[in-house]
């Protein structure tokens, strides 16, 4: 009879688990899915990379998961609750200094690629948007879009990086279409403002983009960044051997002569005064003329309209007389 009852006893805890486990669990799955839960009035249909969202007709709580993703948000007027960031391939957490002070207060959930998702759900996000390549990622997606309607958008299609297209993806994603048509036309201005004070130089300033990291030096490749696309929208010519962007060694820096240099330093280049002060280096035309200009590596590297502007603020500083 004690073994009968001890039997009942361990099946009724048992029991109890099985209870309390499916509690928790449906739980989890409430938080999950309730975000998504919105009536056709209350959001709008959004086409994108991984196919159709309802995004809610005034987001508020913003999750982003790369540094392009946070910078389209900033200029649009939005500073997210949370933002997973890796820039300038040193360690995750990293906000652009150029991007600090506009987000100072946004949470960090994690690096790009790698997002915090239980940080995420604490977060509880009307939208999450991201230029990352989710597209391998399907599970990720999906885990995400149970969290908050997730936009994405193709940042790299192989050929260029199509930050306008994103810009103006987000933008309507977002509900401000209108606010970056603004954006864009001032920056159209700008543009249009340096090619007229460029005058004749405009299409005889070759024009080379080099970057020094501690292993390699690289010419930066025509639409591969958003430096390299602002220099095309302008219309300052590039050199053929920089059509596709290569790696070098300080023994072929002659192919990364031109008319004026723009200079980066990668964060890890501890190498960078010894190419600068290296014979070869000083042999270059560009070097003997003074038209090297040192520019800041974050938003020459960067993935939105602030960035590019900042990037137009240096043209004009260094090619305008």
């Amino acid at each position: 009879m004690h073994k009968i009852r001890r039997g009942f006893r361990l099946f009724g805890l048992t029991l109890l688990a099985i209870v309390l486990f499916s509690a928790c669990a449906n739980n989890v799955s409430q938080n999950l899915t309730s975000s998504n839960e919105l009536l056709p009035s209350q959001c709008r249909i959004v086409k994108h990379l991984m196919g159709e969202t309802c995004v809610p007709n005034d987001p508020q709580r913003i999750v982003v998961l790369d540094e392009a993703s946070l910078e389209i948000a900033l200029t649009l007027g939005f500073k997210p609750v949370g933002a997973s960031v890796f820039f300038g391939d040193v360690s995750a957490g990293d906000i652009p200094a150029y991007l600090q002070n506009k987000a100072q207060g946004v949470a960090m959930v994690g690096e790009s690629g790698k997002p915090n998702l239980e940080k995420i759900l604490t977060l509880k996000p009307d939208v999450i948007l991201s230029v990352s390549n989710l597209t391998q990622q399907g599970s990720l997606y999906n885990q995400l879009s149970q969290i908050a309607p997730t936009v994405t958008c193709e940042w790299w299609n192989g050929k260029i990086v199509r930050w306008q297209e994103c810009f103006q993806s987000f933008a309507e994603a977002l509900g401000k279409s209108s606010e970056a048509d603004i954006t864009v036309n001032n920056y159209q201005q700008r543009v249009t403002e340096l090619q007229q004070a460029l005058g004749d130089s405009l299409h005889t300033t070759e024009v080379s983009l080099v970057r020094i990291y501690a292993d390699r030096i690289r010419l930066r490749g025509e639409g591969q960044h958003i430096c390299s696309m602002v220099i095309q929208d302008v219309g300052l010519p590039r050199s053929p051997i920089q059509k596709e962007g290569i790696d070098m060694s300080i023994e072929t820096i002659e192919y990364a002569d031109g008319d004026v240099i723009f200079l980066q330093q990668h964060p890890q280049a501890d190498n960078y005064n010894y190419i600068l002060n290296h014979p070869l280096w000083l042999q270059l035309n560009a070097v003997k003329l003074g038209k090297v200009y040192e520019v800041g590596d974050d938003y020459w590297h960067g993935g939105s309209y602030i960035a590019a502007n900042l990037i137009l603020d240096d043209l004009f500083k260094y090619l305008v007389k």
